[in-house]
């Protein structure tokens, strides 16, 4: 057969495949699991969704198989996808809590830590270059905040109220990234920390909220008067784990300032204001501590539900509120009642990120599957299924890392050379899809830069050469002699799960019916199909 006539024969049968793997992948396994340990608080939680799909008609999905559970959680806590043997011990264990203690096991993880460092980084600063001296302080300062369990409250406080040294207040970071400008400050701290979009109120009346240029500027007013000193160089560990220099500053409140913030378009001064409507008459030197005060207080309506909304949205793929910095009257609560009483629990435990964490995850809401029944096929408003997730940016290239060449590097290679490879790859990534550095990359599924890579990438490609001695499929071929072996560790490590017998079968008449002359050539076309999978590029 002529060379053009293999070409179109081999991309006939990718293209099978690939839609075989599609289809499939909509429908993961689901399966019952009982005795399994939920919090007090968890139980709560779902008697709130559960009273909702009752009176809305719809019927939950089933709880998701353990292999998909795993991979979701994993995902959510850590932005990686499980090794093979994680899957297969977690598959084998077959004590009644397990789901518990995995969970236990992340929150506690340093993978847990530094994964949600880089998500909060994220929120604070946004994507910028690894170089930049505030962001390498400030990932320090979280860093260590998250290991230590630090309550959201005074999280809050430090960042917003910061002052001395940096050597010795990290959270100093903050204030300095936004250049100490009163205007940046007040747009991204609002919307952040109370999820309220103020941005729209700096140059007019807000048109479809309450909030009033005023109120844009009374809050502004509190971030005047904030100098800094250039006090030499300090020693601080990057996400690289190596030591780094960087600049060290005097972060300090001046005594000598105007009390009001002067507005050119609204040609008038206006005094810092709470936005309760309260004006602060207090030191000028204090402004920033009481604004810190009356934001993180309990009766403030906002502070709490905003970070159980956008916890919420990263576990459940959608918040109560959308967009997540959108309260207000014109995008209302889809469950108020639920989200409140979140709210107020996660007051009355001590503003603690992991106990919300674990409350949700324990949820029978959050290990719903995602494959819909009849009655909720429509709903996505209600969490009666789980909602598939594109993958973020880094949970992409993490896993994809993990299901390649790197995956089986681990072992040769230092904490600190795997990071820094990943880190090279996924700053070609983001360069490619040329995204602004303050916005909020949430998802890359479906680009040109993605398929592109993901198809031609020297990445994927050197991994599924099976002549290559250091390629993923030249380590199968050499570890498994029987292909249910091999095709079960090729799942294992992409999906995160077991063949299907009808995925296998799929794949025995594949290899039996392949013209290649040397059948390892569909192991190749199979480690493809799977790593361009909408199941592996879905947290399903």
């Amino acid at each position: 057969m002529k060379k053009t006539h293999w070409m179109i024969y081999r991309n006939w049968l990718l293209f099978l495949a690939l839609v075989f793997l599609v289809v499939s992948c909509t429908a993961v396994p689901t399966m019952n699991t009982k005795n399994i340990y939920i919090p007090s608080s968890s139980k709560h939680l779902d008697r709130h969704i559960d009273a909702v799909l009752k009176r809305e008609g719809l019927k939950p999905s089933k709880q998701t198989s353990d292999a998909a559970f795993l991979r979701r959680i994993h995902l959510d806590m850590t932005g990686v996808i499980p090794t093979p043997e994680q899957v297969s011990e977690f598959l084998d264990d077959s004590s009644p809590n397990k789901r518990s203690r995995k969970i236990d096991e992340l929150i506690k993880s340093k993978e847990s830590v530094e994964y949600w460092t880089g998500i909060w980084i994220n929120w604070l600063i946004g994507r910028r270059d690894d170089g930049d001296d505030r962001r390498v302080g400030l990932e320090s300062w979280v860093k260590k905040a998250l290991r230590t369990n630090m309550p959201y409250n005074m999280f809050v406080k430090e960042l917003v109220a910061a002052d001395g040294e940096l050597r010795d207040n990290g959270a100093g970071n903050y204030v300095l990234r936004y250049d100490r400008s009163p205007v940046f400050l007040t747009s991204h701290t609002s919307r952040l920390f109370l999820g309220l979009p103020m941005q729209c109120a700096e140059c007019h009346d807000h048109k479809t909220e309450a909030w009033l240029q005023k109120d844009f500027y009374g809050v502004a007013a509190f971030f005047t008067g904030i100098q800094s000193e250039q006090k030499g160089m300090i020693q601080e560990i990057n996400m690289m784990g190596e030591e780094e220099e960087i600049e060290n500053f005097l972060i300090t409140n001046s005594p000598k300032q105007n009390r009001e913030i002067y507005v050119d378009s609204m040609k008038e001064s206006v005094p810092p204001r709470f936005l309760d409507g309260t004006e602060y008459k207090g030191e000028l030197t204090k402004k920033r501590q009481a604004l810190a005060e009356w934001m993180t207080a309990k009766s403030n309506p906002y502070f709490s539900k905003a970070i159980v909304n956008r916890i919420w949205k990263h576990f459940m793929g959608r918040g109560f509120v959308e967009p997540v910095d959108g309260f207000g009257e014109e995008y209302p609560a889809t469950n108020p009642e639920l989200l409140t009483w979140l709210a107020e629990d996660f007051v009355i435990h001590g503003y603690d990120l992991q106990h919300l964490m674990r409350i949700i995850l324990h949820s029978k809401a959050y290990q719903r599957s995602s494959e819909t029944n009849e009655s909720n096929k429509d709903d996505e408003i209600y969490y009666s299924h789980a909602y598939m997730k594109p993958l973020t940016a880094e949970q992409f290239f993490s896993s994809m890392l993990q299901a390649t060449i790197l995956g089986r590097l681990e072992m040769s290679k230092t904490a600190i050379q795997l990071k820094r490879m990943k880190r090279n790859y996924l700053n070609q990534y983001l360069f490619l899809l040329d995204n602004g550095e303050m916005e909020e990359i949430e998802a890359f599924n479906g680009t040109v830069p993605k398929a592109l890579m993901m198809i031609n990438g020297s990445l994927v490609n050197d991994s599924a050469n099976y002549k290559a001695r250091d390629s993923f499929i030249r380590y199968v071929l050499d570890n498994w002699r029987e292909t249910i072996d091999r095709v079960q560790f090729i799942y294992l490590t992409v999906l995160s799960r077991k063949p299907t017998s009808q995925e296998q079968n799929f794949f025995q008449r594949y290899l039996e019916r392949s013209l290649y002359r040397s059948k390892d050539l569909a192991y190749e076309d199979l480690y493809w199909v799977l790593l361009n999978s909408a199941e592996f590029a879905h947290n399903h």
